[in-house]
């Protein structure tokens, strides 16, 4: 049986806000809102380098869904001192930050820079109580999730955050992913081992996903234990297979009330003490192609609050009981 490593929990979801949000959970463990400053280490993905596929998945961008910092020559130490600054502006004293590892696949091809980063990062901690590093499930090995476990001794909080994008291994294959559910599960044990904090990224709308795809992927990360989830609709960017895809017109991408739906939907079998960390994604207006006239993430956030409200529900009023298994 997976458990939730056990942290302070902050009150349950509410008719006054039916979602436990990142924001609720941060203020009740550490007293405040805290904001992630993200950081690129210059690593790649095995979806890039050949060893499962080039180019990487069909809707990842050159910069790995990160901000291209290394490629642009800036350092680690630059990335974090603008980042820092960007968070003081709203909280100039106190704990700020979450030091997010962020760009493609942290632990991949090996350890090195990560380790040798973490190390450099240990100074930051005090600003810095939260540390979470990206990378795909089949790039997290016993030796990484070991690494990560070191650092629990500086950091108030250790969050792996694996992609799980969907839970059909046929879509896995349409999206030139190249993973495994299977992946994403032996995955999880290891953090699980060393008792890391996961938090899960989902994907609605990707093509040829089932209507039950955004579903699928709640119930397996509930199984797997994770302790957070990201919800994203899939989005076109330039410079990515997708983009391709789009203009030939190959791609239904979903409406914004289909995507309000279907999250309200995950919602209510996701458990209450999960926190959710985003219920929509963003970019760059300069790298978004489409869907167009999206709402901005707040309007999708308050429409999906709306949609719990109108049908009196919230967050895991309809998970199951019983262990997690």
């Amino acid at each position: 049986m997976l458990t939730r490593p056990s942290h302070p929990d902050p009150e349950a979801p509410s008719a006054a806000l039916p979602i436990h949000t990142l924001g609720r959970h941060l203020k009740a463990r550490f007293g405040r809102r805290l904001r992630r400053v993200m950081l690129d280490l210059g690593t790649t993905c095995p979806n890039r380098d050949g060893t499962s596929g080039f180019g990487g998945c069909i809707y990842c961008d050159v910069h790995g869904s990160g901000t291209g910092a290394a490629g642009e020559g800036e350092d680690l130490a630059s990335q974090w001192r603008t980042g820092l600054a960007r968070v003081r502006r709203s909280q100039p004293e106190g704990p700020a930050a979450i030091l997010y590892f962020q760009s493609y696949s942290s632990t991949w091809p090996d350890l090195n820079p990560l380790s040798a980063s973490l190390a450099q990062a240990r100074a930051w901690a005090e600003d810095a109580p939260v540390l979470a590093v990206g990378t795909r499930p089949d790039c997290f090995s016993p030796e990484a999730a070991a690494l990560l476990a070191e650092q629990k001794s500086t950091f108030k909080a250790v969050w792996v955050e694996f992609g799980l994008e969907t839970a059909d291994d046929r879509v896995q294959g349409l999206i030139g992913r190249n993973d495994t559910l299977a992946s994403f599960h032996k995955a999880c044990a290891l953090a699980h081992d060393q008792g890391l904090e996961i938090i899960v990224h989902t994907i609605a709308g990707l093509p040829g996903e089932k209507p039950d795809g955004l579903l699928r992927q709640v119930e397996e990360s509930v199984a797997a234990g994770v302790c957070g989830i990201k919800f994203h609709q899939l989005m076109v960017l330039r410079k990515t297979k997708l983009a391709s895809m789009w203009k030939r017109g190959e791609v239904d991408l979903l409406e914004p009330g289909a995507y309000v739906n279907m999250v309200a939907d995950a919602l209510e079998i996701l458990p209450p003490d999960i926190v959710v960390h985003r219920l929509s994604a963003a970019s760059p207006p300069e790298n978004h192609l489409a869907p167009l006239d999206w709402p901005s993430p707040a309007k999708v956030h308050a429409n999906i609050l709306a949609a719990l409200r109108t049908r009196g529900t919230l967050q895991g009023c309809r998970a199951h009981a019983g262990p997690l298994k």
